[in-house]
């Protein structure tokens, strides 16, 4: 189905998107430890968006791996 490969193509480009934002806010604190309430919301948001992309990523794969496999003969 092309709408639900779309969809994990999406979820997919979500996740990395995340994933970098993650890893830069981890060099940035590595070299540079700003602290403060902004950085613990910053990484909090950033914790919870990485959480919620994975995790429709997985169910969105999920999901096409069992249609795929009852469609089968």
């Amino acid at each position: 189905m092309k709408t639900g490969a779309y969809r994990v193509a999406r979820a997919a480009g979500c996740l990395k998107a995340t994933f970098a934002v993650a890893v830069g806010m981890n060099l940035i604190e590595a070299v540079w430890d700003p602290g403060g309430i902004a950085l613990r919301v910053a990484r909090a948001a950033a914790s919870a968006a990485f959480t919620l992309t994975l995790a429709a990523y997985v169910v969105l794969r999920v999901l096409g791996w069992r249609r795929a496999r009852s469609e089968r003969p």
